[in-house]
């Protein structure tokens, strides 16, 4: 076997918690082509409906989508070394060979693709728990016995909301967080029916892979400090930091970088040198700690005032019965602009005082506010469980 690609460790297996089904879209079976295609010389691709074969590139690579939260998802391309790299840092921090690890979304999502594979790779049983019902999903961790879990916030909030006071997952060692910030009173949930897991929050995206990693002694809110291997610049551009404490646009380099995405000329728009972009600002403490503020082809203006969606967001997210939340720009005869907040909730809220909070604590936001609810089966979702906020930007009010 060829030392740049990926291996399918005889010790590991695939399991669907669902029955299996005899379609394309069944992980095991699309784990199974995906390899197929490696070993034989071409480059696999994750679609929305299944695996398919295209041009062999040298050195061996794969092709996956990017999230596609702002619009269409992009093709891109990486390495199976730019993975491998990490599943080995992986294993010597977290002792993960041979562990049970269960995942929740489909094989469309990084998240669910790298976690998958790195299973594989490290000899471990892969667990497929999508299609079930919360309480379903922790039951299945309990009577599994979980070690490992890789899951976004949404799947986690969604998860927890299940009636899990019967519930105590003792066998659970790490639970890695990624694909948006989580807040605290879900951190705290988890811990509960969780005591043995360490909650590993990670900052990252489909074309940079790990960015940070969150540790013990992490500060409340931050997303932690730079993963192995990873150089972090704030600034304009990469040779142009700003000063410690100071807010800038988020700089990566590192041996886990995507090579590019797939019919562009281009590496990236959002790439200087080897330095690439994710395209978010933040800030760091003088322990290196990463706070990140909040995408910048989301931030708009009211009456020349600037809006950071996420900081609402995150607001929302504190609140008791809201289980996820997304702030999208609207168009406003006289302001040019106002904010909508739609929130995912199987409650009945009291929306005036809801908004009139937000409006006290994110100064910014005016009376054009506007928050809607949503039940969680009527918000939109991505095949990465993130607020589909393109879809949320086309709806009429």
């Amino acid at each position: 076997m060829q030392h740049n690609l990926f291996e399918w460790n005889a010790n590991s297996s695939v399991v669907s918690a669902k029955p299996i089904s005899k379609d394309k879209t069944n992980i095991a079976k699309q784990l199974a082509l995906f390899f197929e295609i490696l070993y034989a010389g071409k480059t696999p691709r994750i679609n929305s409906d299944g695996v398919t074969s295209h041009e062999a590139v040298t050195g061996g690579s794969f092709q996956t989508l990017s999230g596609g939260s702002m619009g269409f998802p992009k093709v891109l391309e990486r390495t199976c070394i730019s993975w491998i790299l990490s599943f080995n840092t992986n294993d010597k921090n977290y002792n993960l060979s041979g562990s049970r690890v269960a995942l929740f979304g489909s094989l469309t999502h990084s998240l669910s693709l790298y976690g998958a594979i790195e299973a594989i790779f490290l000899g471990c049983e892969v667990h497929h728990l999508a299609g079930l019902s919360p309480s379903s999903q922790l039951e299945y961790l309990k009577n599994k016995k979980i070690e490992i879990l890789y899951v976004t916030p949404t799947q986690l909030r969604l998860m927890l909301s299940a009636k899990y006071q019967n519930y105590l997952i003792d066998s659970l060692r790490y639970v890695f967080i990624g694909g948006a910030s989580i807040e605290q009173k879900t951190l705290a949930k988890l811990s509960k029916i969780a005591p043995n897991a360490e909650l590993k929050q990670f900052y990252g995206s489909s074309e940079t892979s790990f960015i940070t990693i969150s540790d013990l002694l992490t500060p409340v809110n931050s997303v932690g400090k730079a993963y192995p291997g990873v150089e972090i610049v704030l600034g304009d551009q990469p040779d142009k930091p700003v000063s410690s404490g100071e807010i800038g646009r988020v700089w990566v380099r590192s041996p886990y970088l995507f090579s590019k995405y797939v019919g562009e000329n281009s590496f990236n728009l959002n790439s200087f040198s080897d330095w690439v972009s994710p395209g978010e600002l933040a800030k760091l403490d003088l322990d290196q700690n990463l706070f990140l503020l909040g995408r910048m082809d989301r931030i708009f203006k009211i009456k020349d005032q600037t809006i950071i969606p996420e900081e609402i967001e995150n607001y929302l997210l504190t609140k008791k019965d809201i289980m996820d939340a997304a702030v999208v720009k609207k168009n406003d005869v006289l302001r040019g602009n106002k904010a909508v907040a739609y929130i995912a909730t199987s409650e009945l809220l009291d929306i005036e005082k809801l908004k009139l909070e937000c409006i006290s604590s994110i100064p910014p936001l005016d009376g054009s506010f506007q928050i809607i609810e949503l039940s969680p089966e009527k918000f939109p979702f991505l095949p990465s469980g993130k607020p589909d906020i393109y879809k949320l930007q086309q709806w009429d009010i």
